[in-house]
């Protein structure tokens, strides 16, 4: 099975809001359907929603460790800042603000690349967890 679908249909889920887009894979063959409410389209078989044979990708919500990930990153790449980023999460608008930090530290980049390979490890990780031999 092809990881490289998997992810596209992850992405395509991802950039929209929660539950406005959705992807199956079928577990056999590896074939991706996709579906989007607000377009107005739907490639999924008629029945994938009760077989257990087409698994739901999940929304990048769904596996995002959020806060966790942000920590961890700010602990390896500037750990300075550790305290002034967790008081962030005390307000609104928190994960804008780390990215603007981020930004005046030139780690944003920085930032993108290690939560890029995060989210695929998770990704991955789910694939695992599913039974979906990549």
């Amino acid at each position: 099975m092809a990881y490289d679908s998997i992810d596209e249909a992850f992405h395509y889920i991802s950039d929209a809001p929660f539950g406005e887009r959705v992807a199956v894979v079928h577990r056999l063959t590896g074939q991706v359907f996709l579906a989007s409410r607000k377009a107005g389209f739907d490639e999924r078989p008629a029945g994938t929603e009760n077989d257990p044979d087409y698994l739901t990708i999940p929304h990048r919500q769904e596996l995002d460790p959020g806060k966790p990930l942000v920590l961890e990153f700010v602990r390896s790449h500037c750990p300075t800042e550790l305290a002034r980023v967790e008081a962030l999460f005390a307000r609104p608008g928190a994960f804008r603000n780390v990215k603007d930090l981020l930004r005046r530290k030139y780690l944003l980049n920085n930032w993108q690349v290690f939560e890029g390979r995060r989210m695929e490890e998770l990704l991955r990780q789910w694939c695992a967890t599913q039974g979906l031999p990549l």
